[in-house]
C-alpha cells in the first residue's frame, strides 16, 4: 500500500480514512467516498483491494480519491430506513428499528463537515460517494433519496431490497437527474431462504427496472448480475474495485483544476 491509513474517532463513530498516494501533492481536491461497515470493503486486513485501486490510480484510470469507512453503532437499526419485524421467531434476531433517517443526518451534518475541513476533499456531489453492501448497500441507496444534493455516486452491492416497503418506497418517488447509482446481486442470493429474503432477485430485478425509467440518461445505472455468486463477504471484495471503476471512472468525472 503507497496511500496512507488513520484511525480517527467524531461524532462518536471510528473512522477508517484512507489518503491517496499522492494525497500531500494533490493539486487539486479529491473525490470522497463514504464506505459503511466500518470500511471492511477496503481494509487491508479483511482483503487487497487498496492494493487494486492503487494501480488503477497508477495507470491514470480512476482518480485517487479519499475513502472514509464508518463503523455503525448497530447496522440493522441504523442501516434501515422504517422499523419492520424481525426476519425470523427467536431471542437471536431483532426487529429492525428504522434508524437510517438519523444517521445519515449525523453522517451529512457532522461527519462530513469535519471531513471536509480536515482534508482536502471537493465537497460537491458529483465527487461525492457512498457505499455499502447488504443493508449497508440498503441505507447507500436510501441516501440517493433523502441527500441526492449531498451524495452523487451510490454503490449499492447485494443491497437488501427485500425489505419491507422499500421497492413500493422507490416506485414512488423520483432521483435527481444527473445521480450516479451502480447496483449488483449475486444470482444465487435469496434462493435458498424461506423468509423475505427470498425475494431478493425479484425485487431487485424490480427496483433496477424503476431506477432505469428514472434515470435521464442510461449511463447513469449500471446494474449486473453476478451468476453463481451468494450473499458473502469474499464475493463482496472481489466486486468492489469494479464498482469503484464504475462510479468514479475518470472520464465521468471532472475534477476541479485538473489540467
Amino acid at each position: 500500500m503507497k496511500g496512507t491509513l488513520l484511525i480517527e474517532r467524531h461524532a462518536g463513530r471510528e473512522l477508517l480514512i484512507y489518503l491517496p498516494p499522492s494525497y500531500e501533492h494533490a493539486s487539486y481536491p479529491l473525490p470522497v467516498v463514504y464506505v459503511q461497515d466500518s470500511g471492511d470493503l477496503f481494509d487491508p486486513i479483511l482483503n487487497g483491494n487498496i492494493y487494486h485501486l492503487e494501480l488503477r490510480f497508477a495507470a491514470g484510470t480512476l482518480p485517487e480519491l479519499i475513502m472514509i469507512g464508518i463503523t455503525p453503532q448497530d447496522r440493522i437499526h441504523e442501516y434501515t430506513p422504517w422499523s419492520a419485524q424481525k426476519l425470523q421467531p427467536g431471542r437471536h434476531y431483532d426487529h429492525f428499528g428504522g434508524r437510517a433517517s438519523q444517521y445519515l443526518y449525523t453522517l451529512t451534518h457532522e461527519i462530513k463537515p469535519w471531513v471536509d475541513r480536515n482534508f482536502y476533499t471537493d465537497p460537491r456531489p458529483e465527487c461525492t460517494g457512498i457505499i455499502g453492501k447488504s443493508l449497508g448497500g440498503l441505507v447507500s441507496l436510501f441516501a440517493a433519496y433523502v441527500y441526492p444534493e449531498v451524495f452523487g455516486r451510490i454503490g449499492a452491492m447485494s443491497a437488501s431490497l427485500w425489505y419491507e416497503g422499500f421497492v413500493e418506497f422507490m416506485a414512488e418517488r423520483e432521483l435527481l437527474p444527473g445521480l450516479r447509482v451502480y447496483m449488483d446481486i449475486g444470482s444465487l442470493e435469496g434462493v435458498q431462504k424461506q423468509n423475505r429474503q427470498r425475494l431478493m432477485q425479484s425485487l431487485t430485478n424490480e427496483a433496477a427496472v424503476i431506477l432505469s425509467r428514472n434515470q435521464q440518461q442510461p449511463d447513469q445505472l449500471y446494474f449486473v448480475r453476478r451468476e453463481g455468486e451468494d450473499h458473502e463477504e469474499d464475493s463482496f471484495y472481489r466486486r468492489f474495485p469494479e464498482m469503484m471503476d464504475w462510479l468514479f471512472a475518470r472520464n465521468t468525472i471532472r475534477l476541479l483544476n485538473e489540467k
